[in-house]
């Protein structure tokens, strides 16, 4: 209920914004755009509102009536439109009544409990992260890849001739989270040594994401977890600038303010002719599909077993190493959940960033993950240079029970050689007396 609370916030401060924007030295709307307006935003909050609580719904539809207008027919109903004073009045209004109703409070007041195993160990912290994320996509019945042929890391031929996506469901990609997400991956300019120029709306956008995710388990749990490690405030407002200060405060690469945490991590960045960044699912799919991503092939997984190391089949994993172009321009090794929502891949990279080292070896439900972390100290602040997952290495109990395998299987085949040259010698050895025996018998009866 708290996601469509927030998508009904941002819908309506979204058309304040708009009609702002759209009337200003302008001449007044005519009676058919005032309709058409009206008409548009019923319909945007009608896809959020029927699965809302009653007393949500009845406060839109007052709201809407109160100006002339009926929600159920789609139309007005007075002789004459409201002016656009009128239908600032009712945005904001409407605005105001959400925020007062109790169900947008009563939705944010289930606790969170952290048990002392989490927070002593990061990785049973983070495995809680993806037992929490409700809004991960199911492989085969929301998404299906197509990972075709693999290659090792140095390798750069094309593997694959097909798209990497066979497909994803887009009712899944509207979901709130992954609506605001989305509208955050058109912001910025993806070379680096361009100044990035941040509008209202964009910070309207940024702050929406924000609200959104911050009512879900796995921000929630963050939150609640940094706070009891001291690596956080423990209020929710400080807590929300501490991650728009993360992810959202611009930086230097090469020129002032050209990047940011969000931009290298989730967008994907441009420099000097090779790809940066970009290891989020959502934005290799949307760019996939705009036909400037290319996908050229799955990287072996190193600890699984080589090419045939995958734990799922290849059309449902959830972590893969890959290689693309982008735009032409080359990336590569990058690798990326598959399905995870948003608000997950904030909160685990959030989560090792503050509570972490550079490198975090945790455990994401059947994935053994390595969280990289680097740090960039601007202004006194420490933001997100970069943050992403890849397969771990093997622990030291694995390697040497690898290093033993491996050794267990050269000696057998040592002894097994030396036992098959031994038999072939005793063969020969046989064949030659043999062949005597029947040559000698053969002189003397010749005789």
């Amino acid at each position: 209920q708290q996601f469509k609370m927030e998508s009904l916030k941002h819908t309506f401060t979204e058309n304040i914004q708009r009609l702002e924007n759209n009337t200003a030295n302008l001449p007044p709307p005519t009676p058919d755009q005032i309709g058409n307006f009206l008409r548009r935003i019923n319909a945007d909050v009608g896809s959020v509102i029927r699965t809302c609580p009653a007393e949500v719904q009845r406060l839109v539809r007052r709201k809407f009536n109160d100006i002339g207008f009926d929600c159920r027919t789609n139309r007005g109903f007075k002789p004459t439109p409201p002016s656009v004073d009128e239908i600032k009045a009712f945005l904001a209004s409407t605005l105001e009544g959400l925020n007062t109703v109790p169900v947008a409070r009563a939705a944010t007041s289930t606790t969170i409990t952290i048990s002392q195993e989490e927070l002593d160990d990061l990785s049973k912290a983070c495995n809680k992260l993806w037992e929490l994320d409700a809004n991960r996509l199911v492989p085969g019945r929301d998404y299906e890849l197509d990972l075709q042929q693999g290659k090792k890391i140095y390798q750069e031929f094309d593997a694959a001739a097909g798209p990497l996506f066979a497909r994803v469901d887009a009712a899944a990609l509207a979901r709130p989270t992954y609506a605001a997400f989305r509208a955050l991956l058109d912001n910025y300019e993806r070379g680096t040594g361009e100044a990035e120029v941040v509008t209202n709306h964009e910070l309207a956008e940024n702050r929406h994401f924000i609200d959104l995710i911050m009512a879900t388990g796995p921000m929630r749990y963050c939150h609640a977890y940094l706070a009891r490690k001291g690596k956080a405030p423990a209020q929710a407002a400080a807590f929300k600038q501490t991650l728009s200060d993360l992810w959202f405060t611009l930086y230097r690469r090469e020129t002032q303010n050209d990047s940011s945490g969000f931009e290298h991590v989730f967008v994907g960045e441009s420099k000097h002719g090779e790809i940066t960044g970009l290891h989020n699912w959502i934005q290799m799919y949307l760019e996939e599909q705009r036909g400037s991503f290319d996908y050229q092939g799955y990287i072996y997984p190193r600890v699984r077993g080589g090419r045939n190391g995958f734990r799922h089949p290849l059309s449902s994993e959830q972590l893969i190493s890959l290689q693309f172009t982008w735009d032409g321009e080359l990336k590569k090794c990058s690798s990326s959940f598959i399905g995870t929502s948003p608000e997950f891949e904030m909160a685990l990279l959030t989560l090792c960033f503050l509570a972490g080292e550079q490198e975090n070896v945790v455990q994401c439900g059947p994935y053994s993950a390595l969280i990289t972390c680097y740090k960039m100290h601007v202004r006194g602040k420490m933001l997100i240079g970069s943050a992403f997952p890849s397969e771990a290495p093997l622990s030291d109990k694995d390697a040497a029970v690898k290093i033993q395998a491996a050794a267990r299987g050269q000696q057998c085949r040592r002894q097994g050689a030396r036992a098959y040259q031994d038999t072939r010698d005793r063969h020969r050895a046989a064949s030659t007396i043999q062949a005597g025996y029947r040559g000698s018998r053969t002189r003397k009866s010749g005789s």
